[in-house]
């Protein structure tokens, strides 16, 4: 058997600073968890504590004009949930008849969000109605 010496002496430790091995590694460890954390952070606040964003656009008839789509909106932004998103663009009238009309229903039951269909549904000048931001 040979006597390969003291092994305390072999093995003297040295700080994990001044070991380049180490110090790679450290660097490698901070950099990969601060890559995950801005990946994370984003997604947690941007996705999934944001909230119903819910927005029902209701595309009106080629013919509708400014009364059917006061009459939409009468007949079914004052149901419980729903409210009326104002119209941007041109303030014209003639302009405005032919944009669609959009309600805000985020945190409504099923069952409203069915009393607006139907109300949508037998509005005159209506052509159909489309859910946004509802996370498909």
């Amino acid at each position: 058997m040979t006597d390969t010496g003291r092994v305390e002496a072999e093995q003297q430790t040295t700080p994990w600073w001044q070991d380049s091995r180490q110090r790679t590694r450290a660097v490698v460890i901070v950099f990969a968890v601060l890559a995950l954390g801005g990946i994370l952070f984003p997604a947690f606040t941007n996705y999934l504590f944001a909230g119903d964003k819910r927005i029902v656009v209701v595309t009106m008839a080629q013919d509708a004009g400014q009364s059917e789509r006061q009459q939409l909106k009468d007949a079914c932004g004052s149901l419980p949930g729903v409210r009326v998103i104002a119209d941007r663009g041109n303030p014209d009238p003639r302009v405005q008849g032919r944009f669609p009309v959009r309600f805000d229903v985020k945190d409504i039951t099923a069952a409203e969000y069915s009393a607006l269909a139907a109300c949508i549904n037998r509005s005159p000048g209506v052509r159909g109605l489309l859910t946004e931001n509802d996370g498909n």
